[in-house]
């Protein structure tokens, strides 16, 4: 990836009346993104699925294709090869004024644009399977998105005899307008010229436009009273064209308070205590993003829709792609919080949070007869609940003689709940289920009982609870095996300083949960694949002899095979702990930097992602790089990255 990019912010304030300015950014992006990334073309999978055993070129020079996959991924990345390449230009422009109405009134308008272009050209060429048969094909699509808002605000404070009062009212109207051009083209009649207009049969061209329309109308009152009795309320409509007029608008609001005990008379004579603080709010908020995210990232969800290019007996037509529902409306989350904020001897400071949120009116998909020609349609029927706390804590553990030394822990522990479906069934997948009274991502499946020890042949629980096994896959009940939802997760920070020299380094850490390995059914196969490699896990625990308590069945080929199916042999613990950063620099003293005409400089070093400390069964590149859901597909792993750089103040 190249990045370019310029910024430029102009503030000006002519007199006590008036002020206004800019913000602007412009930058360009050229990514290389690595063409056929998907299933087989892809070389992370490739080098996991090929054997090691097949060359990259054959005896004669030219590119070996004789592989287990029929790809060959040096030849896809080499100068005739695929071609995948987005270029990006971003801007962004938000010119603003304010107006002092009175000494303590002010209006504020703001516009801002935020907008985007990509291009995109990609090309399948003669050295992959699928381009050889059709003799290349090019891909060219180009992306325009524009997000317009304008802001205007009316502001009011006022503080006298101790009392603090700010009023806000506000509106703001979103405008997002979307477009994307595709066509493609396929039968070159050579293999070094791939610009989509110079192929011989067109494969595709396509268009699409969308808009997506947000309006808002806000307020917000804050008052303290000598900086120990804090009270806070806000109130707002918000209207989005994703619903129908009869639900386009929902109103939120949020009621907070914050009580500084330490501040009072009687606490005075407490001399260890700095800050005693006590913090509670309520509140709610909504989700527009509902509906169907494939189709039109749900920017239409309550409507009816076709899509037009289908042909029928000869005739040009439509196809349905969506069921309309006027009654969807905006999800809604009611939020609880209590806090307590405490410092002592100027050294130790401890936040703790307790939060308890109910999200109502959840957009899921009820399933549908497929006799409608649609297997979904969306409706407001679920509700989650997440509970849980928070906790911070910073020491100051040296500060004397130039050198500092402070340390942050914090950890928090979520608990999530389906509360309610559109009935009492749940929505079960082929690993996971969405059931009332669980984790919203509990994995259900067949659960693994390990490897017969005389035959080497996998076993089963057969039941749904149990301990009698089966050696025949399709007997067996499923069982809840876990939830992708960690238990506990956290972090810890140390920040050092010496002089001119600076050093911070930071731990994360998750315990508790599960990720399914959804790509170890391919890279554990074994046999029934037949010349693919598997790996070194299978080599080293696999069956050999009767007696051998083996975590991994024989090897074999043969039909029929299901040791490989879905199953908790899979599932493993997504447990870690992630060397996340560390940083190292030094400041020259000001008298020396002063010398050479500058006002400060510094020389540091940045390391990201170090290391991850994972499970001695965890089977994957990077626990923490999978997604909330814990399923793991051949996830790439995070990048480690390593940053030398010079600043330089004048």
């Amino acid at each position: 990836m190249k990045r370019y990019s310029f910024r430029l912010n102009f503030d000006q304030a002519p007199n006590d009346r008036v002020s206004y300015g800019f913000n602007s950014n412009v930058a360009h992006t050229v990514t290389n993104m690595g063409a056929g990334g998907g299933y087989f073309s892809d070389p992370i999978t490739q080098a996991i699925m090929m054997s090691p055993l097949s060359p990259v070129k054959n005896e004669d020079g030219t590119w070996n294709f004789n592989t287990t996959t029929g790809y060959n991924p040096v030849a896809q990345r080499s100068e005739l090869g695929d071609k995948s390449e987005a270029k990006q230009y971003r801007f962004i422009f938000s010119p603003y004024a304010t107006v002092n109405i009175l000494d303590n009134l002010s209006f504020t308008s703001r516009l801002g644009v935020d907008g985007y272009l990509i291009d995109e050209f990609g090309t399948w060429s003669f050295l992959q399977p699928q381009g050889k048969d059709m003799r290349g094909l090019g891909e060219n699509g180009y992306v325009a998105n524009f997000v317009t808002t304008i802001t205007n605000t009316l502001n009011y404070n006022k503080n006298f005899n101790g009392h603090n009062f700010d009023v806000l009212l506000g509106q703001e109207g979103q405008k997002t307008s979307y477009k994307d051009t595709y066509l493609a083209g396929s039968n070159y009649a050579v293999d070094y010229l791939n610009d989509v207009e110079l192929t011989s049969t067109p494969s595709s061209a396509s268009t699409s436009r969308r808009e997506l329309v947000l309006n808002s109308y806000f307020s917000r009152l804050e008052y303290n009273f000598n900086e120990k009795y804090y009270l806070s309320g806000s109130f707002r409509m918000d209207g989005s064209s994703r619903f129908s007029e009869k639900n386009r608008w929902a109103p939120f609001y949020s009621l907070g308070g914050k009580y500084r005990l330490s501040s009072e008379d009687f606490m005075q004579g407490v001399d260890w205590l700095d800050d005693l603080t006590v913090r509670a709010s309520y509140g709610t908020s909504g989700n527009q993003t509902v509906g169907n995210l494939a189709i039109m990232d749900g920017w239409y969800a309550y409507r009816n829709l076709y899509d037009f290019g289908y042909n029928y007996n000869g005739q040009p037509g439509s196809n349905r792609l969506q069921i309309g529902n006027n009654d969807l409306k905006w999800e809604k989350t009611a939020k609880f919080n209590i806090g307590l904020d405490v410092m002592l001897l100027d050294f130790l400071t401890v936040s703790a949070d307790y939060y308890n949120h109910l999200t109502k009116d959840m957009v899921f998909g009820v399933p549908l007869s497929r006799t409608t020609g649609m297997n979904t349609y969306y409706q407001n029927i679920g509700e989650l609940a997440n509970s849980g706390f928070e906790v911070s804590v910073m020491a100051r553990l040296i500060n004397r003689n130039d050198f500092t030394w402070n340390v942050s822990v914090n950890g928090s522990h979520n608990k999530n709940e389906i509360k309610k479906l559109s009935t009492d069934l749940p929505i079960e997948y082929t690993y996971q289920i969405v059931e009332v009274g669980r984790d919203y991502y509990t994995f259900k499946m067949k659960e693994w009982a390990g490897v017969d020890p005389e035959t080497g042949r996998g076993l089963w629980y057969l039941n749904e609870e149990g301990d009698e096994t089966t050696n025949n896959y399709n007997l067996a009940k499923k069982r809840y095996v876990g939830k992708a939802t960690p238990d506990f997760q956290g972090g810890l920070t140390n920040n050092l300083k010496w002089k001119g020299f600076d050093m911070s380094f930071q731990f994360n850490f998750s315990v508790g949960s599960k990720i399914y390995g959804n790509h170890l059914r391919y890279d554990e196969q074994i046999g029934n694949s037949f010349a693919s490699p598997y790996t070194k896990y299978v080599e080293e625990n696999r069956w050999r002899k009767p007696g051998d308590n083996a975590k991994v069945p024989m090897l074999m080929f043969t039909s029929g095979v299901t040791e490989n199916s879905n199953s908790s042999r899979f599932l493993m613990d997504g447990s870690y702990l992630k060397f996340r950063s560390f940083s190292l620099g030094y400041t020259l003293p000001s008298n020396v930097v002063s010398k050479l005409g500058l006002s400060r400089s510094r020389v540091f070093f940045n390391a990201e992602n170090i290391y991850t400390f994972s499970d001695s069964e965890y089977r994957g590149f990077d626990p923490a790089s999978v997604g909330a859901n814990g399923v793991q597909w051949w996830n790439y792993p995070t990048p480690r990255s390593f940053v030398f750089g010079l600043t330089l103040g004048f």
